[in-house]
């Protein structure tokens, strides 16, 4: 982007603390964001300079860390790639800080990604590398696309990202999964695909860890659904020996429709009309079979319980 671009792009970027609407259709997260850039952070958007990158010792830190969810991700990431084709797109995973622990991208786009700051050890947090899908992701909790000139930095109007957070059993994130494309012919509206794609791998990576961090409990599993028991919307519940709830998923807390707080800590007979006794006699090892249960309002679930 030569000076001029960078020019009004800025431009662009101060109408919005003037009080004027991005566009028509815009993501409403994007002019939040853009006035935390402005107001918070102090940014310039026609800053050029390259984001930071984290000295090796501590990304390796930082992998050490995530290790399992790395290793959980790693599959889903090459999965993600080979759906999106691979050509154009990076896949990237960052921590809770908006750090890139992981990068996959094609050998020979490599280079192009690193030009444009995607590469292991980059700081793309929203305090730092304004508006952008990792930090604007990681500041509202939520899946998003950030398309080329919704960017804060001129810089970054090249890049057009869909990021989705990935949250911990106790619903803290846990890291940002990210497909980031350098392509200037990337539409918004093809990102609705990419976005769909994005959102189910970070919902995978979420339920796989969830159910790596919990082997040593009682495992509920439950939807309203039978066919549903088993994928990625399904309710987890984590229960200990004398039947309290240890960890609860987004979709538990969805299908039950009470707070995480209101569940942690209570025994499941609360919440089902089952005796604990009766539910642990139908635990399997593989929890594989499927069976009525109700909850106290008289909701029909289907469950399993490993």
């Amino acid at each position: 982007m030569n000076s001029r671009s960078f020019s009004r792009h800025a431009r662009q970027v101060l109408t919005v603390a003037n009080g004027q609407p991005i566009g028509a259709g815009s993501d409403p997260s994007i002019a939040r964001s853009w006035l935390r850039c402005l107001e918070d952070y102090h940014l310039d958007p026609a800053l050029a300079q390259a984001p930071a990158v984290l000295e090796h010792a501590h990304v390796q830190q930082g992998r050490q860390r995530l290790g399992q969810v790395l290793e959980i991700a790693g599959t889903e990431m090459h999965s993600l790639h080979q759906q999106l084709s691979g050509a154009g797109h990076a896949v990237l995973l960052t921590d809770a800080q908006g750090i890139i622990l992981n990068c996959l991208t094609a050998p020979t786009e490599q280079r192009i990604f690193e030009r444009a700051g995607l590469w292991l050890g980059a700081d793309w947090s929203e305090a730092r590398e304004g508006t952008n899908g990792i930090g604007t992701c990681l500041v509202e909790r939520q899946p998003l696309t950030i398309h080329q000139d919704e960017h804060f930095r001129g810089r970054h109007t090249g890049l057009t990202c869909s990021s989705s957070p990935v949250f911990d059993p106790q619903g803290d994130l846990l890291a940002v999964l990210d497909v980031s494309s350098a392509r200037t012919d990337v539409s918004r509206q093809s990102q609705f695909h990419t976005m769909a794609l994005v959102n189910l791998s970070a919902k995978v990576i979420e339920r796989c860890y969830f159910l790596r961090q919990f082997e040593h409990l009682w495992l509920l599993r439950f939807h309203v659904q039978a066919e549903s028991v088993g994928l990625f919307s399904e309710g987890l519940l984590a229960i200990d020996g004398d039947g309290r709830i240890q960890a609860v998923n987004q979709g538990a807390l969805n299908l039950i429709g009470a707070p995480r707080s209101g569940l942690l800590g209570q025994s499941v007979e609360r919440f089902f009309a089952c005796r604990l006794d009766d539910l642990l006699a139908r635990a399997a090892p593989q929890g594989s079979a499927v069976w009525p249960l109700t909850t106290h309002q008289g909701r029909a679930m289907f469950a399993s319980l490993r």
